[in-house]
């Protein structure tokens, strides 16, 4: 199985298997996509992350994660963040052109009315599950607006 490493750009994929163990570093988890290739990543990142999009090692199973990692203030840092699905292997953007200018540059094809359906409908049952979840624990009073606003950030970052 091929290993991706995070050090050479992110990547993102559907997550067939997610396997805890002892690594060179200390703890990790192993994450393999759903085309056989495997992320390491240690475990305290994995948690923060995880525990950020709501998820666990056992319940992160059939998500399309991205992996990246980011260098701020001297430090490397893990981002884990969930993906629209149909994205899976994609690794960084490749740079534009030294040449393009922002009149110039390419962008990428349209979606379909369809598919930005089917990806808004994804993000409004998202933000149902957290946001109202999250809200009802807390007691705070919502309406219809505040989940229509966490699924409309959700949709902008998808759809990126």
């Amino acid at each position: 199985m091929p290993v991706h490493k995070l050090a050479n750009g992110p990547i993102t994929m559907t997550i067939a298997s997610a396997v805890t163990s002892e690594g060179q570093y200390g703890p990790q988890v192993k994450f393999t996509g759903e085309d056989g290739t495997d992320v390491y990543v240690n475990q305290a990142p994995v948690e923060r992350g995880l525990a950020r999009l709501n998820l666990t090692v056992d319940t992160v199973i059939g998500k399309t994660i991205k992996f990246a990692q980011v260098k701020k203030d001297g430090k490397t840092f893990t981002n884990l963040d969930l993906a629209a699905p149909g994205t899976e292997g994609l690794s960084a953007p490749a740079p534009a052109a030294a040449t393009a200018t922002a009149g110039t540059a390419s962008f990428a094809p349209r979606r379909s009315i369809e598919d930005l359906d089917a990806l808004y409908a994804q993000c409004l049952a998202i933000a149902m599950k957290h946001v109202v979840a999250k809200l009802d624990d807390a007691g705070v009073q919502y309406d219809g607006s505040t989940i229509v606003s966490a699924a409309a950030t959700l949709f902008i970052q998808a759809s990126k």
